[in-house]
C-alpha cells in the first residue's frame, strides 16, 4: 500500500503503524533509535510517536508531547505555505 499520495491521512491504526512508516521509509530509522522529534529532538518510539508532518523535499516527526504537537501544527502551516 503506497500512503505518499496528495490526500491527508488524520489518523493510523496502531496495527497498521509499521507498514505505514515503511511506506516513508521511517521504519527502520525508528527501531534504530536514530528518528528524532524535529522540535525537542527526543527519540521517537512507537509509544510517543505524535504527528508525521510532509514537505516538499522530506518528512518530519514529532513526538507525543502537547507542546511539541501545538508547535509541529504551527510548522506544518509554514511548509504548506512556501
Amino acid at each position: 500500500m503506497n500512503f505518499m499520495s496528495k490526500e491527508e491521512i488524520l489518523a493510523v491504526h496502531e496495527k497498521k503503524l509499521e507498514e505505514f512508516l515503511r511506506s516513508l521509509e521511517l521504519w527502520d530509522s525508528l527501531v534504530k533509535g536514530e528518528l528524532k522529534c524535529v522540535l525537542c529532538g527526543v527519540s521517537i518510539s512507537v509509544r510517543n510517536i505524535g504527528l508525521i508532518i510532509p514537505s516538499k523535499d522530506n518528512i518530519v516527526v514529532c513526538c507525543s508531547k502537547p507542546e511539541c504537537m501545538f508547535k509541529a501544527k504551527e510548522l506544518r502551516s509554514d511548509r504548506n505555505e512556501g
